[in-house]
């Protein structure tokens, strides 16, 4: 697991889903898990490592804001850094698993 239990990712993580405008079901599909696992995190449940990346390449983020609440919420618009792109092609080369 990337992080243990932790309610304040769990806000983060509310708060970058609110901000795309999207629901639990939306991200779900989006990064390939059950809602029951995002509802988790939002609990503060610990998050696999193969997770975070999808989760912060899906939310405009990195996994150190998503952890820690450190560094920008997002990454400046137009601005794509190499390490979104690496996590990007990591996410998609990853196998879709269903039981984070």
């Amino acid at each position: 697991m990337a992080a243990g239990s932790d309610k304040e990712r769990g806000r983060r993580i509310e708060r970058l889903m609110s901000e795309q405008g999207w629901d639990i079901a939306h991200l779900a599909r989006l990064i390939r898990v059950d809602r029951k696992v995002i509802y988790g995190w939002r609990e503060g449940k610990g998050i696999s490592s193969e997770a975070l990346e999808r989760l912060a390449v899906a939310l405009e983020t990195t996994r150190r804001f998503i952890e820690t609440g450190e560094g920008p919420a997002h990454y400046p618009r137009g601005a794509t850094p190499a390490v979104l792109l690496r996590q990007l092609a990591d996410a998609l080369e990853a196998p879709a698993s269903r039981d984070e």
